[in-house]
């Protein structure tokens, strides 16, 4: 919000500049975030915190101000001439809502000139970013950037009944106030559209239908205008939460509800209906009814807070005299009452931010200065222990870094249908979700990396590689387990083409070895890979599982083209989704070191025929572990003609090496019969000439 300094000086004497002003301000929490000058004016471009409603304004910026020079603050004063008429007469308040609406003040002012505001009134309000109307408006929002307090003022003779009620909407146009049935009242408010009201919303009746949106907008029938002569000064306190509801319900924001929506001061209701009405007498030439029309049904004060001196300087470090600390509360506008090392503060009505002893350490700090504060380190005695697992963690990151991948950190949340489409198990509702995006925690990660490519891919890096380690969220009974998780995603090229090297694209044999140096991490005794995988995202030729210790550990490959369709993405596109809790209760692998043999090693081909369907790894497991055989690869795989129906073609090679001593011929061919002797009986195999 914008504060005029000229304006500023009016009820604070700060003779100092601009610049001065707003480090002042700043370095008491009310944030200036920069300071301009137009039309000779200096305006402050001020940052205030939702939770600071009372500091929206000019008012109780120079309080603020005052507090941290010692200075005082002069209210404008309030003088006109009721005339003996009493506004009870003229006009009456209802509150139906008691819930929502805690206060609602009214004054009648009558025989009023609507015009144009004067320069002075129509500047100021345009500096501050706010459309001159007419005096009468002007001086409602004139009145909301002086004190903050939220009016509205009323076309009384367009009210049926000269009666205002508080309450819910109406399940009917016409049904007496207080009804709360379904929808179906209508107001057009002061934007010209037509808004379909439902029973939690509040509104601001007449004896016959709803005339304003409690707390956000006027409605159009109601409107001050220029044939417009009895006003009604609408001042209320309305309960914030159903203000928030309602204004996001319709997606409006106005700076009405901007201030009601964090909580406004009830005792400023009067005060600001009284300023206003005589802001009417003085620019529009009315005449004030005599006395305030106040509706409130039950009385709210603040509770005191108890305060100690040791808690004053054990948060802050120091020891402020307790002299400071009542100047700074009473600046401040709390009530305070002194014990023998304590104090009671009654928080003012303006502050429904403070609740608590540490809310009023806070404060005191803050106005205190915290450039007054010694640098100094906290005393500590404790000691700090690394989480479980920590080390394998980092273990991972660092590895799948190393050989590539940049980390990727996604949301925690899945939709409830892509829970449905990726997930192992039935997800973790979130409670008081944000949208329907962000329904569940997510039950798989593949949703939160495949986002993370896409974005990558559509903003033109076709080259990607990401990995996240976070969590995955199961039910366990009434509460939930969070499971260690490690994604992998890629795209684009393994190896970018040079003047001399044509590059390589990325494709499964590179996910699937990416995937295995980090398994290799930890100290599994045995692992394979086969086909068995879901299908639902994954390409179904181009998809595997990682199986350790008989136990499925990951699952990766290229995503589904119907997925891939879906999201736009263009190229092959590479997933991976590690399961590390199951790794987690494995030791991780030690470097081992050996000599160099000594000797070269030793190779034979073999060209066999096997039946469809054998993986390797089932020729991997019938070979098992044998004498000096250190590496089983396939070479070739051929099918079709001259194969065989229901066979397929494969060149293995095996390669044997002792450390100490070559090998002869005699011993190899020996090795090689009994490879294939084996092959052929567990697998059907036969060889190829």
């Amino acid at each position: 919000m914008r504060i005029l300094l000229s304006w500023l000086r009016e009820y604070i004497d700060a003779p100092e500049s601009a610049a001065e002003v707003a480090h002042a301000l700043t370095m008491a929490g009310i944030t200036v975030e920069s300071v301009g000058e137009e039309h000779g004016e200096a305006v402050l471009e001020m940052d205030i915190t939702a939770n600071r409603p009372d500091a929206m304004n000019h008012l109780g910026v120079a309080r603020e101000l005052a507090a941290v020079w010692g200075r005082q603050v002069r209210r404008p004063l309030i003088q006109m001439h009721e005339d003996a008429r009493r506004a009870a007469g003229r006009a009456s308040i209802e509150i139906a809502a008691a819930d929502l609406c805690a206060r609602y003040v009214g004054r009648v002012a009558v025989e009023v000139q609507v015009g144009p505001s004067p320069d002075w009134m129509r500047r100021r309000l345009e500096l501050c970013g706010v459309r001159s109307i007419n005096n009468v408006a002007d001086i409602t929002n004139y009145v909301l950037l002086e004190v903050g307090q939220p009016t509205h003022a009323f076309d009384l003779d367009t009210l049926e009944g000269a009666k205002i009620i508080v309450r819910r909407a109406a399940a009917l146009s016409g049904e007496p106030s207080g009804a709360h049935s379904g929808p179906g009242e209508r107001l057009v408010t002061l934007d010209g559209v037509e808004r379909a009201l439902q029973p939690d919303h509040l509104v601001i009746a007449d004896g016959r239908r709803p005339v304003a949106l409690a707390g956000i907008m006027g409605g159009a029938e109601t409107e001050i205008s220029a044939h417009t002569r009895n006003v009604l000064i609408e001042s209320a306190w309305f309960e914030p939460a159903s203000i928030r509801r309602t204004a996001r319900h319709f997606g409006m924001h106005t700076e009405a509800s901007h201030r009601f929506e964090r909580g406004a001061d009830i005792e400023a209701t009067v005060w600001a209906a009284d300023r206003i009405a005589a802001l009417l007498e003085q620019l529009a030439s009315a005449t004030v009814l005599g006395g305030v029309i106040d509706a409130y049904p039950a009385l709210r004060r603040r509770q005191p807070i108890a305060l100690r001196a040791s808690a004053v300087s054990r948060h802050l470090g120091i020891q402020i005299p307790a002299a400071e600390v009542e100047r700074i509360l009473a600046a401040l506008c709390f009530a305070v009452e002194r014990g023998d090392s304590d104090w009671k503060v009654t928080p003012p009505s303006a502050r429904l931010d403070v609740e608590r002893e540490i809310d009023l350490i806070e404060e005191i700090a803050r106005i205190y200065g915290y450039d007054r504060f010694p640098p100094r380190l906290p005393a500590w005695a404790g000691h700090s222990e690394e989480a479980e697992n920590s080390g394998k963690e980092r273990r991972v990151r660092d590895l799948a870094r190393a050989i590539g991948y940049d980390e990727a950190i996604t949301y925690a949340f899945l939709s409830s249908a892509e829970a449905e489409r990726f997930g192992s198990w039935k997800p973790v509702a979130v409670r008081n979700p944000l949208s329907e995006l962000h329904a569940v925690m997510r039950n798989s990660a593949v949703p939160g990396m495949l986002r993370a490519l896409e974005w990558n891919l559509h903003r033109g890096q076709n080259d990607v590689r990401l990995f996240e380690v976070g969590r995955l969220y199961r039910p366990e009974g009434k509460d939930y387990a969070e499971a260690p998780v490690l994604a992998l995603g890629a795209s684009g090229r393994a190896r970018p083409a040079s003047l001399n090297d044509p590059g390589k694209p990325y494709d499964f044999s590179e996910m699937k070895a990416d995937v295995a140096k980090l398994l290799e991490v930890f100290a599994w005794g045995r692992i394979y890979f086969d086909h068995e995988t879901d299908t639902a995202c994954y390409h179904p030729g181009r998809s595997a599982r990682a199986v350790a210790d008989g136990a499925t550990v990951a699952r990766f490959g290229e995503i589904h083209p119907d997925l891939a369709a879906e999201r736009k993405m263009r190229q092959p596109v590479f997933v991976a989704e590690i399961w590390l809790e199951r790794l987690y209760k494995l030791p991780l692998r030690e470097p081992s070191f050996r000599s160099l043999p000594r000797v070269p090693a030793v190779d034979r081909d073999f060209s066999l025929l096997l039946p469809e369907g054998t993986a390797f790894e089932r020729i991997v497991e019938a070979v098992g572990p044998r004498e000096y055989l250190v590496r089983l690869e396939p070479l070739e795989i051929f099918r079709g003609e001259p194969a065989p129906p229901g066979k397929f073609s494969i060149l293995l090679r095996a390669v044997w090496q002792r450390d100490d001593a070559s090998l002869t011929d005699e011993q190899v061919n020996g090795y090689a019969r009994e490879i294939v002797d084996v092959l052929r009986r567990e697998l059907g195999a036969e060889q190829r000439g």
